[in-house]
């Protein structure tokens, strides 16, 4: 499944397929997806968040997790981008070493409890479909129907373009936080789904 080259500049003419799959879907043959994130950030697979835990294992775990839904989006049959997540358990590790932005109640961003917060994990496009709406088309399906209170999601510091994207698509700049030992910062962002 190839990720380029995009089938037209005409969004509107495609032929858009947008459909959510299971961990066991996922699991059952991994490798579009983990051929598609090496396509997109060929670029960066040498930094730590990048590599350490591969794409492939995080990937894994995420599919393994109860709740696990990954959207899938492509246009006249091309990949054009997925995004994927799970409902974080009232333990986790994902707030670890959460620093809030002035005015934010860190205890109130990172308390979690059954049915409090959807963790989008992952969500790429690529190249050639940025800007085509993929986003637009995806997200809705993805949290359709999730019964969780809010989504979070992380955006790397240095990702300018894809911080602006959730922003105005109704995500909230909360903090910030390093998802693993030795990865970049990420900017924390929460969105209310009910």
């Amino acid at each position: 499944m190839s990720a380029s080259p995009a089938p037209t500049a005409d969004p509107t003419s495609v032929t858009w397929r947008i459909e959510n799959l299971t961990g066991a879907d996922v699991l059952a043959d991994p490798s579009p997806w983990v051929r598609a994130y090496e396509e997109v950030y060929a670029h960066a697979l040498h930094l730590p968040d990048h590599r350490a835990p591969a794409f492939a294992d995080r990937l894994a775990f995420s599919a393994r997790r109860e709740g696990f839904r990954l959207t899938s989006c492509h246009a006249d049959g091309v990949l054009a981008g997925f995004a994927y997540g799970y409902p974080l358990p009232v333990t986790t590790g994902w707030w670890n070493g959460f620093t809030p932005l002035p005015g934010v109640d860190a205890d109130e961003v990172t308390a979690e409890y059954p049915g409090r917060t959807f963790a989008l994990c992952e969500a790429l496009v690529p190249e050639p479909f940025r800007g085509s709406g993929v986003v637009e088309r995806a997200f809705p399906l993805l949290v359709q129907g999730r019964a969780e209170e809010r989504a979070a999601g992380l955006v790397a510091e240095t990702n300018a373009h894809a911080l602006d994207l959730v922003l105005r698509n109704g995500w909230t700049h909360v903090g910030d936080v390093e998802p693993h030992p030795g990865w970049r910062r990420h900017h924390a962002l929460t969105m209310p789904l009910r």
